[in-house]
């Protein structure tokens, strides 16, 4: 096999425009090969430098940032080659300026053609005013002939589950299209011109499980129809085991491990150190001392070899009903938008004081829709709906709910518009009157809580995508609303960050707080949620306890919803024992196994 990408020690920090002293390097000595065709897989926490060695093998990094007075060697070392073409390289030209040797760029710049990038966040790289326009424009750059730029723009959005919008492709806007169709489309635009090397900066974040697998299955399929090599940046170890050749751990800006994906996710012990999501059976069989064949386990198979299968089968958690007062009520709940588009069709639930109820179903189903509805954002067309006993259909009662319902939403960059990360937060805080010594109070802990206290004077600008989130996250909880609806708050987020996230709502509920979560992450949902109400096609299709959902095959298949690896785990244990308990997650594993261990 040829090697397509190698990175040679390369070392990288942001510029800054100020004293370089003590600021680290975003890329520390990462060395990395990529062979022609293969499909590797990159995983690391939140700001480990994942996105930024992905821009510098296409050249964007730095060529494509300004350097001051040309002192490369304060921001570059190393070198990137793609194909055996010099992308970026350093060196000296044997010039001193105010005592610091200067360099000069090596390499062929920025890499176009050859190289398809999709960006973590798809409205930076809309360029045109339609959709048809915006798949097809790579396809016009490389001089294809018209049919042949038709076929394969219809082939690309066909691809990508959009194939409903090709008549109309001409019309659409990219940017009124929901936050999912927006990746998929960023997506299409990159698998119509079949590069050589193509770049996945986490495309499918804001997609459901099943349109996640299918769209990566598609670019699956594509490499190997077209030899393409892939680089995919992914949090979700069941898409990365499940697709991937290889798996690169990056975490410091250095590649602290590689290799095959059916080993990588046995090293438990040093993804939780990095802050990595792992498989639940795995996480069960560590915490129990059940292994496969003195490995840990990572499949479902393997966790019906190493579990025992005698366990107590009359102890099974309880899901008590809720108790608390309804402070939501939604009754025949209809919305349609100005293009006629009906998005609700009739929705029916309540939400009791004090329990965290997740809102399911697969893009388009209409969660968002609700929750702007609950949030005095978008008026009901038809129905009744009341938050904390008031008529959201009067127009005085939408003007005074953000008082009451904090709603952080799918997109950060909709909410944030201060330009630093401190004033960010303490500004609804300030709004709502809150002393000034117990606002710092609570700026302090939202930030720690999601992990940004060391960016509280950065430019909201300068952070990723998933410290954007975040910071949304923390502005919202700041203000400690009687309601929090957070429209997927996880997505993007290493564990370590969902984890201080959900704890943070957690404590919000032991105040007798009401959350509601809109959410693809199923296993979220089958650690905190007490009920969850599921979407489909505008209409809700169950509420209930999550272990009833998760239990009922035929109910999964009709939501298009699928269950986290631990129940699944113990329906397929009851396939082969009827009487095994139906443990809903891995707090519940462990301590089934503890039980059995004391026994």
């Amino acid at each position: 096999m040829t090697v397509m990408v190698r990175v040679e020690e390369v070392y990288w920090r942001y510029p800054r425009f100020s004293a370089l002293e003590g600021d680290r390097w975003t890329l520390n000595g990462i060395s990395l090969e990529v062979e022609r065709g293969e499909f590797l897989g990159i995983v690391g926490p939140s700001g480990a430098g994942k996105t930024t060695a992905c821009k510098a093998i296409i050249g964007l990094i730095p060529h494509g940032l300004k350097i001051p007075f040309h002192a490369y060697h304060d921001y570059w070392k190393g070198s990137v080659w793609l194909d055996g073409e010099l992308v970026t390289g350093l060196a000296p030209d044997g010039t001193v300026m105010g005592g610091r040797p200067r360099g000069r760029l090596l390499g062929r710049g920025i890499v176009t053609g050859k190289v398809g990038m999709v960006l973590q966040d798809p409205e930076t790289q809309f360029l045109m005013m339609n959709l048809l326009h915006e798949v097809s424009l790579g396809l016009q750059l490389m001089g294809l002939p018209r049919d042949e730029i038709e076929r394969r723009v219809r082939q690309a959005l066909e691809m990508v589950g959009l194939g409903s919008l090709i008549d109309d492709a001409g019309y659409i806007h990219p940017h009124d299209l929901s936050d999912g169709q927006k990746q998929r489309v960023a997506i299409a635009s990159f698998l119509a011109m079949r590069p050589e090397l193509l770049i996945l900066d986490e495309p499918t974040s804001d997609l459901d499980p099943r349109g996640k697998s299918e769209v990566i299955e598609t670019v699956r399929m594509l490499r190997e129809r077209h030899g393409i090599t892939v680089i995919l940046v992914e949090h979700d170890p069941a898409i990365l085991h499940r697709f991937c050749d290889r798996i690169a751990l990056i975490d410091q800006g250095e590649v602290k491990r590689i290799e095959p994906a059916s080993q990588f996710y046995r090293h438990v012990d040093l993804l939780e150190g990095s802050g990595i999501h792992r498989f639940e059976v795995s996480e069960i069989a560590v915490r129990s001392g059940c292994y496969y064949r003195g490995q840990v386990p990572i499949s479902i198979e393997e966790g019906l070899e190493c579990f025992p299968k005698d366990l107590d089968r009359s102890w099974q958690p309880p899901d008590p009903p809720p108790e608390g007062e309804v402070v939501v009520e939604v009754k025949n709940l209809e919305y349609v938008y100005e293009d006629g588009t009906r998005a609700l069709c009739g929705v029916d639930f309540q939400v009791h004081r004090g329990e965290v109820l997740g809102l399911l179903g697969i893009n388009g189903s209409g969660k968002t829709t609700v929750a702007k509805v609950l949030n005095g954002i978008y008026t009901p067309t038809a129905g009744t709906v009341r938050v904390l006993g008031m008529d959201v259909t009067r127009r005085s009662v939408r003007r005074q709910l953000p008082r009451y319902v904090g709603y952080v939403f799918q997109n950060p960059d909709h909410q944030i518009f201060t330009r630093r990360v401190w004033d960010e937060v303490a500004y609804g805080l300030k709004n709502l009157a809150v002393p000034e010594g117990e606002r710092e109070e609570r700026i302090r802990q939202a930030l720690e809580a999601v992990g940004l206290t060391a960016q509280a004077e950065e430019d909201p600008l300068f952070l990723g995508k998933g410290q954007r989130q975040r910071l949304a996250v923390a502005s919202v909880l700041a203000m400690r609303p009687e309601i929090v609806i957070v429209d997927e708050p996880t997505t993007g987020q290493d564990y370590r960050m969902v984890c201080g996230i959900m704890r943070l709502l957690e404590e919000l509920q032991r105040q007798g707080k009401t959350v509601l979560i809109i959410t693809h992450d199923m296993t979220l949902v089958a650690h905190y949620c007490q009920r969850v109400v599921v979407l489909c096609d505008g209409r809700d299709r169950f509420t209930g306890a999550p272990r009833e959902l998760f239990s009922n095959p035929e109910r999964l298949r009709a939501t298009q919803l699928c269950a986290p690896q631990a129940i699944s785990l113990s329906m397929a244990m009851r396939e082969r024992y009827p009487d095994f308990p139906l443990l809903l997650n891995t707090r519940e594993w462990v301590q089934a196994l503890e039980r059995y261990r004391a026994s």
